[in-house]
């Protein structure tokens, strides 16, 4: 398991940056995932520095895919294997110094009826009309607000959301329906968050998602923050129903529940409390 995830991301991202000099570290951008499977992003660095573009699927081995001179102010990069992964990060050494940000997509099945979805990165458009683009009348999007207790109403009409200013950010989630009787992927694409980071979890209910783009055991893997009485609802896809987590006598009643990258899930909370997680990408 990954128990010990963040510990080993600030052993690979740790080292004095000072040694390395006043470069400035490159910055990426532009990400975009093609329909049929190709990733592309453009860096930005110095005419004629020396470049990595390395890979992960876990923030944590990272393997270069390519190297060379930069020929211009800036590259851009196309990974033709990413159709055979369903998430990726990428960040880019130029002269020894780590790119500021790391980037990647994410790509998740949705199935006819509904799912539970999340968008695991900050994208440089966060809202519905962006992050879902090209979906057919009837499909729908709901957002569960806790101060008002209820569920948001956003959906397709005439080829348009009818609330297309509506934000998903990273840590939030939603109900999503497909309305065809056709299993869709859909792509999320942005930037890793950085720092220390916190969401806020209410006592009643809410329905959040992880803020480390990473699959896993939903405590001992993305750190939350379960406590005795606590409730975890995970939505089955194919069943279309809810399977619940309890918590209590401190342990898990029927076994950890485990989260996917892209999917949120209803928290059903005793006592407020914090989700915090340090996630450095920047060495």
């Amino acid at each position: 398991m990954i128990g010990s995830f963040i510990g080993k991301i600030r052993e690979n991202f740790g080292g004095d940056a000072g040694s390395r000099g006043e470069f400035a570290p490159p910055t990426l951008g532009s990400g975009t995932r093609f329909p049929y499977g190709p990733f592309r992003f453009k860096a930005e660095l110095p005419k004629g520095v020396p470049y990595e573009v390395q890979v992960a699927s876990d923030l944590e081995h990272w393997v270069t895919l390519a190297e060379g001179v930069a020929p211009d102010a800036g590259i851009e990069y196309v990974d033709s294997q990413a159709s055979n992964y369903n998430h990726r990060f990428y960040r880019v050494v130029a002269n020894e110094v780590h790119s500021a940000n790391i980037i990647g997509y994410a790509s998740t099945t949705l199935p006819p009826g509904f799912s539970m979805i999340a968008n695991p990165f900050d994208a440089a458009d966060n809202t519905i009309a962006e992050l879902i683009k090209v979906w057919p009348d009837g499909t729908t999007f709901n957002r569960f607000d806790t101060r008002l207790f209820r569920l948001s109403d956003n959906a397709v009409k005439y080829g348009k959301w009818t609330n297309p200013s509506e934000k998903l950010l990273p840590g939030e989630g939603g109900i999503f329906f497909n309305p065809t009787s056709d299993y869709k992927s859909l792509n999320f694409v942005g930037e890793v968050m950085q720092g220390n980071l916190s969401v806020p979890i209410p006592a009643g209910f809410s329905v959040r998602s992880s803020l480390l783009p990473h699959p896993g055991q939903l405590d001992e893997d993305l750190g939350f923050p379960i406590g005795d009485g606590d409730v975890i609802h995970l939505f089955d896809r194919d069943r279309q129903a809810y399977v619940l987590y309890p918590f209590a006598g401190g342990k898990w009643k029927g076994g950890s529940p485990v989260v996917n990258i892209c999917e949120s899930f209803w928290v059903a909370k005793t006592e407020a409390a914090n989700w915090t997680r340090a996630i450095l990408a920047n060495p």
